[in-house]
């Protein structure tokens, strides 16, 4: 009897706390760049992260990559589709393979078709989103989006629905930054930025720069400021003029007060050390985790290797397709690899026919990143430069041979360098020369294994796996908001920030005071001169 109303007593409880967890959970919607590449996968990472924590997550990916609602590894979490009604699937897909176009051209270049086009096409889709008005009724039951700073248009959707809703609802907004952080973003939301040891996006320095990269790092700066306000934010506001809201939705100035935490995939184990305000928390390593068993092919073939171990080599996402663009560029990487004792997994989409192997390369047109960094057989990882694969190359102690390619991908660059665990490849001087010897290098030198293993180690010291930290920071500021942990520096005047009023009063009283000082000097100079003469004149006179 006593362990029948035991048991009774004990389903009574899970079924009040399986009501209470259900009553507390929040829906979240996260926004992270159409469902695609690396973007998708830090999205999805805090996702399942929430779904841990008993929130309903729903990710809101494009049609073009549907695929992701029916991806077994992405089964617990929702999905809202939108739709692309100016242009055809195959054309949205076609846009991020545009960047493989973009892979070998300049810098400058490369920043500014990423402006003019992708931004204008995103905007494009954000207007589209909010006009759905089915998808916007369901959207109007989330009690919080997460969004990816790349993509703004999530802070949009919010203000649509809270305007739908008469403001009677609040919703939660975290932005997410997949990429090393922005200086001037972090400037703007109301922490601190000092372009003397802070680098800024895409501009490749580390934070010890000499004086021309200083002046270089200011005008990068106001580059992006100035490129913010000529394309970005017409686009938007346009965009919020178009379904009736207040075009001050997209002044980035406006922004501060619109979010309530800021999640930055960085490390300081791995990158620059700099002064953060409270509601920005470093989440670095987001789709790194301990390995999983691969499958008996590639286990093999990482046995094979012997001593000498394995080297994978992956252009990542958007560039795996890379063999298309410039002959001979894959049969370098060839020609490379057979000098080698060294296995090679390589990640390359199409292969050109008749392209020569040797038998220590293997190729797949996908790879299991994260399990083959942590498998005790890898010994390099040479790849272009993503910040996921930077993370997760961090977390399990890889030395990294890195050929920047794109964007962000220099800033990783330059923290690989800096941190003394891998080397850089310059893409448009590179031959097969340079990367045997830069690989050899990696392989021989144990300075880079061991630094690569101190990175890990002060890596994963932590008592929150980078999941588990973003996902406790949401449930946080969903439970108490975020405002007390916001900084009132974003809400300040850039000469009210800097004190240059202040500055300008006290310069003014110096002023004020130094003149004072200096007329009463001259007066008494002059009163003793007085003096002195008519002392003269007497004594003349007697």
């Amino acid at each position: 009897m006593v362990s029948i109303l035991a048991s009774t007593w004990g389903w009574v409880c899970l079924l009040f706390f399986g009501i209470m967890s259900n009553a507390i959970a929040s829906n979240i919607l996260i926004s992270s760049l159409y469902g695609e590449g690396s973007h998708f996968m830090l999205g999805a990472s805090i996702g399942e992260g929430l779904v841990e924590k008993g929130h309903n997550v729903t990710c809101l990916i494009s049609r073009a990559f549907e695929h992701r609602a029916t991806d077994p590894r992405y089964g617990n979490l929702s999905f809202e589709i939108f739709e692309h009604h100016d242009r055809s699937l195959k054309e949205v897909r076609d846009l991020f393979f545009h960047f493989n176009t973009l892979a070998l051209q300049g810098l400058q270049s490369q920043l500014m078709d990423t402006i003019t086009r992708f931004m204008m096409t995103l905007a494009r889709d954000c207007e589209a989103i909010l006009k759905d008005g089915a998808l916007m009724k369901r959207l109007e039951r989330i009690d919080v989006i997460v969004l990816d700073v790349t993509w703004p248009c999530g802070i949009i959707i919010k203000d649509m629905i809270e305007q739908n809703l008469n403001r009677t609802k609040n919703i939660t907004a975290v932005s997410v930054s997949p990429c090393p952080p922005q200086a001037m973003f972090l400037y703007i939301m109301g922490s601190a930025y000092n372009p003397s040891y802070q680098p800024e996006f895409m501009s490749g320095f580390s934070n010890r720069m000499t004086f021309f990269q200083r002046t270089s790092n200011i005008l990068q700066s106001a580059m992006f400021i100035a490129l913010g306000n000529l394309y970005t934010m017409p686009y938007y506001s346009e965009v919020a003029r178009n379904v009736g809201l207040s075009p001050e939705i997209a002044n980035f100035f406006n922004w501060p007060g619109k979010f309530d935490l800021n999640l930055l995939s960085m490390d300081f184990s791995s990158g620059f050390p700099f002064p953060l305000a409270p509601n920005f928390i470093p989440v670095g390593g987001l789709t790194a985790s301990p390995a999983k068993q691969l499958d008996q092919d590639l286990e093999d073939f990482m046995q094979s290797s012997g001593e000498d171990g394995v080297i994978l080599f992956t252009l990542g996402t958007y560039f795996s397709a890379v063999s298309k663009l410039t002959p001979g560029f894959v049969e370098m990487f060839a020609n490379t690899f057979r000098k080698l004792p060294q296995k090679v997994i390589w990640q390359l989409v199409d292969p050109p026919s008749g392209l020569e192997l040797s038998p220590n390369i293997k190729i797949f047109p996908w790879v299991p990143q994260n399990d083959l960094l942590g498998h005790p057989k890898t010994r390099v990882f040479m790849y272009q430069g993503g910040n996921n694969g930077f993370q997760e190359a961090c977390y399990h102690g890889v030395p990294i041979a890195i050929i920047p390619l794109y964007g962000d991908q220099y800033d990783v660059a330059a923290r690989v360098v800096a941190r003394g665990m891998g080397r850089k490849l310059d893409k448009n001087t590179m031959n097969a020369d340079v990367i045997y010897e830069t690989l050899t290098d990696l392989i021989n030198d144990s300075k880079y294994a061991q630094v690569a293993k101190h990175v890990s180690a002060v890596n994963r010291n932590n008592p929150m796996t980078a999941r588990e930290r973003a996902a406790f920071w949401i449930d946080h500021v969903i439970k108490y908001g975020g405002e007390y942990l916001r900084s009132p520096a974003g809400e300040l005047s850039f000469v009210v920030y800097h004190s240059i009023d202040v500055l300008a009063f006290l310069f003014s009283i110096t002023c004020l005071l130094l003149a004072i000082f200096t007329y009463t000097l001259l007066f008494c100079l002059r009163c003793c001169r007085k003096v002195v003469f008519a002392n003269k004149s007497k004594d003349k006179s007697d």
